[in-house]
């Protein structure tokens, strides 16, 4: 349900809204899909809304963190009648495992959703032994 660095999730249609409790911010927690491949592992992060300049990926002590700004919708000087479209930044964290190349680790960002390619290091690839 909650981890260590996170607070009470609540579930809202299809997203969870939390609170960070280190600085109280709220934030989305968006939609994953992970996949592997024989050389790496890939995330795939839905951020709709999200600007590229205002997506950060991070890495620190063996967790991979992403954090997006999603752009304002309405303008200042309007008065809105109605409100479901959340205007929260998106926050989620992994924990990595052992055997990840974290210098080689790459991100890319297309039509509000991010890529995050984990590259496996040379000794945790499977490898097939051909029989003789």
């Amino acid at each position: 349900m909650t981890k260590k660095n996170d607070a009470a999730i609540v579930k809202q249609a299809s997203n969870a809204l939390a609170v960070r409790p280190e600085s109280g911010e709220e934030f989305i927690t968006p939609a994953a899909d992970i996949y592997e491949t024989p050389h790496a592992f890939v995330l795939h992060l839905d951020l709709p809304g999200a600007v590229r300049d205002g997506v950060q990926v991070n890495i620190e002590a063996e967790r991979l963190s992403i954090k997006a700004r999603v752009k304002a919708i309405h303008g200042e000087d309007v008065s809105i009648l109605y409100h479901e479209i959340a205007n929260k930044s998106y926050y989620r964290s992994f924990n990595l495992t052992k055997g990840i190349d974290t210098d080689r680790i790459e991100a890319a960002f297309q039509e509000g959703v991010l890529s995050v390619t984990i590259p496996k290091s040379e000794q945790f690839r499977r490898k097939e032994i051909k029989i003789q």
